[in-house]
């Protein structure tokens, strides 16, 4: 049996604590597959790691993600991650694999009892089959099933929160046999894509990050026309992440009156704004198209401010009154 406890700590997260790491869910991807191969040749099986990841697929959801060894930040930001604690998929006992809400795990509140679920490591592929979800809490037991072979996937819930959560939403399976591959499926991931916020050396200094300003956190929602790719991955927490930093150089820019910074930060034409309160609570719609973030809009009760990409570049296009 296993513990919740011990394994959600490290799917339950404050946006304000990413730390964005060096490897991205592309490179993650490619290496899953050259490991693969290597493994097809030597007929060897190789512990995931950043370098050697295993590979999760949910075809109802469309989702293929890399999975790394551990439950850190520098883990979960890019991939989804293995508890150490628990056996690997495909080994008796319950495995346990966990990822960010807002990240590869934000459509795993679509999956239902009988879709299949599979986990490729070398030349293996492991199907299991859903066999139940549940909203529940940090401490809850994880059941293993009868056949001794389980994985459950665990994430925060909400699927859409920003913010830290008290509850958790987990899917349970079993498995139901492995198939042999001849050769490693391709699989393709875009790169991460990190959007520029163009606020001057001193602004930085003020502290706009989302842990430094303590900006209300509220709900991501996802528009427009997005790949499955891009809204099963790590880029809408790093696109939300700068845009957060973006409506905080702005209102500490207004706090300040200074023109300089705002010309640095908005489209040509945007009048400064009157300063807001950063407390309450702020959502943040990103409007996409395929794998590309185009606009983001962030509304509290006090303000909504809408910021479009130019170049990778995020800029403040309009400045308007509170949802």
């Amino acid at each position: 049996m296993l513990l919740l406890a011990v394994a959600a700590v490290g799917a339950a997260y404050p946006l304000w604590w990413n730390q964005r790491a060096a490897i991205g869910g592309l490179g993650l991807l490619q290496g899953a597959r050259t490991a693969s191969a290597a493994a097809c040749q030597t007929a060897s099986r190789q512990v995931p790691s950043a370098k050697t990841p295993g590979v999760l697929s949910i075809p109802a959801i469309g989702l293929t993600a890399p999975v790394v060894q551990g439950l850190g930040n520098t883990v979960l930001d890019v991939a989804v991650g293995h508890d150490p604690r628990s056996v690997w998929p495909g080994v008796r006992g319950e495995s346990v694999l966990l990822a960010h809400n807002v990240s590869y795990f934000s459509a795993l509140d679509r999956v239902r009892p009988g879709d299949l679920v599979t986990w490729t490591q070398g030349c293996q592929a492991v199907v299991f089959r859903v066999t139940g979800t549940t909203v529940t809490k940090p401490g809850a037991v994880v059941p293993v099933p009868a056949s001794g072979y389980g994985l459950a996937l665990i994430t925060c819930w909400p699927t859409n929160s920003l913010f830290w959560t008290t509850q958790r939403y987990m899917v349970e399976t079993k498995m139901i046999g492995t198939t042999s591959l001849a050769q490693p499926a391709k699989l393709v991931a875009p790169p991460l894509v990190r959007l520029i916020v163009p606020a001057p050396p001193a602004l930085v200094q003020q502290g706009i990050s989302p842990t430094e300003s303590g900006v209300g956190l509220g709900l991501l929602t996802i528009s427009g026309s997005p790949a499955p790719s891009f809204s099963q991955g790590p880029d809408p927490l790093a696109a939300a992440n700068a845009a957060l930093e973006a409506y905080v150089a702005a209102e500490k820019t207004a706090a300040a009156g200074n023109l300089t910074w705002w010309r640095a930060l908005a489209v040509s034409g945007v009048p400064l704004p009157q300063p807001w309160s950063l407390k309450d609570r702020t959502n943040v719609t990103l409007v996409v198209s395929g794998e590309t973030t185009q606009k983001v809009v962030l509304s509290s009760a006090a303000k909504t401010v809408t910021l479009i990409v130019r170049d990778g570049v995020l800029l403040v296009s309009q400045v308007g009154s509170g949802s």
